[in-house]
């Protein structure tokens, strides 16, 4: 991780808010990215079936 303009010391609270964001951050980048996944391998099925119907 790089750190721009960052300031020399920071309080206790800066510190376990900055966590708290990124902890969030990771929970929610991976929840997103298991619901792509997901709906990528439903939209696949279905041109597949499309496939198959149309003439």
């Amino acid at each position: 991780m790089v750190i721009i303009n960052a300031s020399g010391d920071s309080t206790y609270e800066e510190d376990l808010a900055s966590d708290v964001i990124e902890i969030v951050t990771v929970f929610s980048a991976r929840l997103y990215g298991s619901r792509s996944h997901k709906n990528r391998k439903v939209m696949d099925q279905l041109r597949e079936v499309a496939q198959e119907v149309a003439p």
